[in-house]
């Protein structure tokens, strides 16, 4: 124990004394400011988007993957706008601009980064669902950006250890459980820190900072959907079979957004079939 102690303190040390944020590129940063506006305007965001042959494709492959099936083909992004809306794009744009810090060379951090991106893409799908499923229509253009971010802490702390790893600090070779353990416990605080740096609105902010406080603000209704739906992803990602959904639907935040037993078992559902296509 005092040697995992240890190496979490290392880590703390080493995020406080180096630069260990993932960064976004300056386009990337430019096009998140426009699209996270109160009313985005939607020619610079297609301007900015086009100036990206890398992030255009990505889009449109995304916009034409089957989980958007019946909404048509989408050759350009001028579609992409009129035939999935502007919050559907948003959320594109916001996926795939992020997905581009989970690329770790590191077997071992690229392993845990695919399975971080895996659940915030299941978080956000599944707070945007929660949200429409409650006509809660106010927290539908921010319901999928605030669950695909509310994690990002552990990215930053996955950067920092990939970084370790790379300087070869002696004595650190840390065990998957063991980073599990620095996930957990620290990725709220460095979560908050990250989307600030970011310059992000500050609901999301405080969601990546108390998506798991036993105190917390019930009246935002945006974390509670979150805090609601991780459990629900947790709950599936731990895959036990005697493990079901009474405790969730038991749980303060079900009761906080009046949903019934038989929403908590229809997200499920919804997830299942999102992660299916």
């Amino acid at each position: 124990m005092n040697k995992e102690l240890k190496i979490i303190d290392i880590v703390q040390q080493y995020i406080a004394s180096e630069n260990s944020f993932p960064v976004l590129s300056p386009q990337a940063i430019k096009l998140q400011n426009e699209v996270i506006k109160n009313d985005p305007d939607f020619d610079t965001v297609k301007k900015l988007i086009r100036t990206d042959p890398t992030l255009t494709s990505e889009i449109l492959k995304i916009a034409n993957s089957p989980f958007y099936t019946g909404l048509g083909e989408v050759e350009t992004i001028r579609e992409a706008l009129v035939r999935l809306g502007q919050n559907e794009l948003i959320n594109i744009v916001m996926r795939v601009i992020h997905k581009q810090n989970f690329s770790s060379v590191n077997p071992m951090i690229k392993g845990f980064q695919k399975r971080l991106w895996n659940h915030s893409v299941a978080c956000a799908m599944g707070t945007l669902w929660t949200a429409r499923y409650l006509k809660m229509e106010d927290l539908i253009p921010k319901a999928f950006i605030s669950g695909l971010l509310h994690d990002m802490g552990k990215l930053c702390l996955l950067s920092a250890l990939e970084k370790m790893f790379a300087t070869k600090i002696a004595g650190f070779i840390p065990t998957p459980n063991l980073v599990d353990k620095i996930l957990d416990g620290l990725h709220t605080q460095q979560g908050y820190e990250l989307l600030t740096k970011w310059h992000l609105p500050i609901q999301y902010c405080c969601i990546a900072k108390e998506h798991h406080s036993d105190e917390y603000d019930s009246s935002d209704m945006l974390l509670t959907i979150v805090r609601l739906v991780n459990m629900v992803c947790n709950k599936m990602e731990g895959n036990d079979p005697d493990q079901d959904l009474t405790f969730i639907i038991g749980s303060k935040e079900a009761d906080i957004l009046g949903i019934s037993e038989t929403g908590v078992a229809l997200l499920e559902i919804a997830l299942e079939d999102a992660q299916g296509k």
